[in-house]
């Protein structure tokens, strides 16, 4: 399903919903797909990887949050912005690299790096858990002057367009260092 849609050039809504459904019927989990914005579907390789983010952080839901619910918010164009999150058990983050009992977290990492996207885990104990994947700006689309990403959870801050930016050049920067396969882990 997933291929043939991208094959298509279709948008990648579909293939998200047929991603969510599936987690319900092996979970029994209520999940929920927002998508916001309006702009042109995301290259079918592009779809490919965000496919797999979502689905290995489904996995983790399903593995180890203890959760109830999931909700799956895309915001689309200037800057696709997909966050996965649970109202589950939550976490308190390490700093630094994960480690070799991570693997799912570092295989987000390492297709997030190749998308020249940033992503965040952003967790706080008993309040579930946030994968947010920020992939970077369609070229020839301007993201307006002080403009906000609001996250949509209370574990996550505002963050200004600007700052967004500046972070995201600061990741493409750091891509050539092992450090980069790394997504930041924060907890509220």
């Amino acid at each position: 399903e997933t291929r043939r849609a991208q094959d298509r050039g279709e948008d990648i809504e579909p293939a998200l919903m047929t991603t969510l459904r599936k987690f319900e019927h092996q979970t029994g989990l209520k999940a929920t797909l927002h998508m916001r914005g309006q702009g042109l579907p995301l290259a079918p390789d592009t779809q490919i990887q965000v496919l797999h983010i979502v689905q290995e952080a489904l996995s983790n839901v399903r593995k180890h949050a203890g959760a109830s619910q999931v909700w799956l918010d895309v915001v689309r164009q200037p800057r696709w912005r997909l966050e996965v999150r649970d109202d589950g058990l939550g976490f308190a983050s390490q700093h630094g690299a994960p480690d070799e009992t991570h693997v799912g977290l570092r295989i987000m990492a390492e297709r997030a790096e190749r998308l020249g996207a940033v992503l965040e885990v952003l967790s706080t104990p008993a309040r579930g858990t946030s994968v947010v994947l920020t992939l970077p700006a369609v070229p020839g689309v301007a993201t307006p002057a002080g403009a906000s990403l609001v996250a949509t959870d209370t574990a996550t801050a505002t963050a200004t367009a600007a700052t967004a930016t500046a972070t995201a050049t600061a990741t493409a920067t750091a891509t050539a260092t092992t450090a980069a396969a790394a997504p930041r882990v924060r907890s509220a």
